[in-house]
């Protein structure tokens, strides 16, 4: 309004002392709910999948390994996996060996890595760790990074790798994470042809990929169909990975999902992120509840 209480042409005459309509434009904020999130806030008309049971590794040292193609949500799970571990109190070594991308190492303190980015010098640096835990009976949590050449290039090196870390008192826990592609078998497929095959493994379908409106087993269905997977099946479980629809929103904010869920984080989550995310760790205490011992 102009001055002396005129309206501008086109402009309303408010009265006086009256608050003003606010005005909103669409597209002047990020949109908090997209397209594609309308299922998730939905209730969910797809049937929860079956709860695998692994064997019982309760009180014994472990180190866990994630193995899988890039952008499989092998980091998202460790850093699972790391938070119930430290929330529940306990002493856990963390190593991140991925020269290129220290995704891990930005979560977590005290991380342990490589001073070279060599292979040869990683490869002989995982093996002093594995060393050291084994001498311990130190639990750990492993990032092996997108390519997974340095677990590789051990297993054939040293044949009936898992089961010397056995025999020397602590459990290898591998996690293979697969997307909907057939080809996101590979990781597992390498590992298995070098002889690693340790008791306690799980096949991990993230369900990421899968699109909107669209059953996850329909989603899944050629690489489930493949023979390579009924192969790989047969030496583990498998496990469904729900799809965290707030993974943007926590990735900017370099936080811990508990964290971020106890709204401790500045600024702290959305609304709608925060629901999304609330529903993701219920889901993921459900759905590898029956690997709860697995966890260091």
């Amino acid at each position: 309004m102009a001055d002396g209480g005129k309206a501008q042409k086109g402009e309303k005459m408010m009265p006086a002392g009256r608050g003003r309509p606010v005005k909103f434009a669409p597209g002047s904020t990020a949109p908090v709910v997209r397209v594609d999130d309308v299922a998730a806030l939905a209730p969910r008309q797809e049937p929860e999948p079956p709860v695998a049971q692994g064997i019982d590794l309760s009180g014994k040292p472990k180190i866990v390994f994630a193995a899988g193609r890039g952008k499989t949500g092998k980091t998202t799970l460790l850093r699972w996996l790391t938070e119930m571990s430290l929330c529940a109190g306990r002493s856990v070594l963390l190593a991140d060996i991925d020269p290129s991308n220290a995704s891990f190492s930005a979560y977590f303190e005290d991380v342990s890595r490589p001073d070279t980015d060599d292979p040869a010098g990683v490869r002989h640096w995982l093996v002093e760790l594995l060393e050291f835990c084994a001498t311990g009976q130190q639990s750990a949590i492993v990032d092996l990074g997108g390519g997974d050449t340095t677990l590789r290039a051990i297993a054939t090196d040293m044949p009936g790798f898992a089961t010397q870390l056995e025999a020397a008192g602590i459990t290898p826990v591998m996690f293979y994470l697969c997307g909907t592609q057939p080809e996101d078998l590979a990781p597992v497929l390498t590992l298995a042809a070098r002889g690693f095959h340790p008791k306690a493994q799980a096949l991990v379908l993230n369900e990421y990929s899968v699109p909107a409106g669209v059953p996850r087993v329909q989603a899944f269905g050629r690489l489930v169909a493949s023979p390579a997977f009924s192969e790989l099946a047969r030496s583990g479980i498998q496990l469904w990975m729900p799809r965290l629809f707030a993974a943007d929103a926590i990735e900017t904010r370099r936080c811990w999902f508990t964290d971020a869920r106890e709204r401790k984080v500045d600024p702290p989550l959305g609304v709608f992120d925060g629901v999304r995310l609330r529903a993701w760790l219920e889901a993921m205490d459900r759905r590898f509840a029956g690997v709860r011992s697995w966890i260091p």
